[in-house]
């Protein structure tokens, strides 16, 4: 039996954590859900996922202050990110977002399940 693989979920809108963690947890995906940056590294010092969802925009921590505190935390080095935005790629380019090697994917929204999950599988492989 293959060992259930952990997803967090960071976004600020509450549908779209609750439709993503329906579709992870039929996927047979641990879930863990925050809803903006702060509550994403309060739960990333009680466990660490196999890939965490990140949206671009959110209030609070920036994006770009979340990724710095992630990468400064070698517990969470094989952790692979998938950003899961409304942003466009070429603007979360100009911001310098895709630099990091942890983030392995860009999906716009909207978005379909295949597409997130296919990346689920593509970023844990």
């Amino acid at each position: 039996m293959t060992e259930t693989k952990t997803v967090m979920i960071v976004d600020d809108e509450p549908d779209v954590l609750a439709t993503v963690a329906q579709i992870l947890d039929a996927n047979n995906y641990r879930v863990i859900k925050a809803k903006d940056g702060q509550e994403c590294l309060n739960e990333l010092k009680e466990e660490i996922p196999d890939v965490i969802l990140l949206d671009i925009m959110m209030p609070g921590l920036t994006t770009r202050e979340i990724l710095g505190a992630i990468e400064k935390d070698n517990r969470l080095s094989r952790a692979k990110i998938i950003f899961l935005t409304a942003i466009h790629l070429p603007e979360a380019e100009e911001e310098g977002l895709l630099a990091s090697q942890r983030v392995v994917d860009f999906i716009e929204k909207p978005f379909t399940i295949k597409r997130m999950i296919d990346a689920i599988v593509k970023a844990i492989r």
